[in-house]
């Protein structure tokens, strides 16, 4: 069974290996775990067992020197945010977390070949790791990037066999019109052959549809808040 607290250490260690990838660096402050990732310009606090003026300020602190715009901090139930108001931290989207039992009648039924949509590896991107912890998909339409996302098997989760999907995007000039679950079917397949079980994912409220219809369970929500530098 997949549990809220393997989905949220492989949302943590998928922040942490883009950060790998993209010259962003991890760090702790104090019971507070950080990820800064520069290509979007976040500095992210993972799933803090405690949130304190001693974690929190030099964390803001050196935000603020590498030129953030924004500063995140992901939450579980267990531990409250209502102090980040007093820092300027606004409650933002829900994390919806959602898993997926594989199986190979699962992958069968689910390739169809349909030629929109491939797995490859391109340079600079968080899946030419070593060892070999992601794969990207895309979909094209007309020679043009329609839709992409990564499914993410970081090495310490391969004794659990799970896996998760993270950055999934489609164009909203392609949305309907089947993208989103061929890139599903693609990424449910490169995971079942690198010896996934079970894939898991945050949804936001509004993108749990796709997912749901695809035959992912909820299994809990988490919650986000967050603090906008000033330019």
């Amino acid at each position: 069974m997949v549990t809220l607290a393997d989905c949220q250490r492989t949302q943590h260690a998928w922040f942490k290996a883009v950060a790998e990838a993209t010259g962003g660096r991890s760090f702790s402050t104090h019971r507070m775990e950080w990820v800064w990732l520069p290509r979007t310009r976040e500095m992210l606090c993972m799933f803090p067992t405690e949130i304190n003026e001693t974690g929190l300020l030099p964390a803001l602190a050196e935000a603020e020197r590498r030129g953030a715009t924004v500063v995140g901090v992901w939450l579980n139930a267990a531990v409250k945010g209502t102090m980040l108001a007093d820092y300027r931290f606004e409650p933002g989207w829900q994390p919806w977390w959602m898993t997926l039992p594989l199986d190979l009648e699962r992958i069968v039924d689910s390739v169809d070949g349909d030629s929109r949509v491939s797995v490859n590896n391109p340079a600079g991107a968080v899946c030419v790791l070593e060892p070999r912890q992601a794969w990207l998909a895309t979909a094209r339409v007309d020679g043009e990037v329609a839709g992409q996302s990564y499914v993410f098997m970081p090495p310490n989760e391969r004794k659990k066999n799970l896996a998760g999907i993270f950055d999934m995007e489609v164009a909203p000039e392609h949305r309907r019109q089947g993208l989103g679950t061929q890139l599903l079917n693609k990424l449910s397949e490169t995971a079942f052959d690198a010896g996934a079980e079970h894939l898991l994912l945050n949804a936001t409220p509004e993108g749990q549809r796709l997912y749901r219809n695809y035959g992912f369970e909820l299994i809990g929500k988490g919650q986000t808040w967050w603090y906008h530098l000033p330019r």
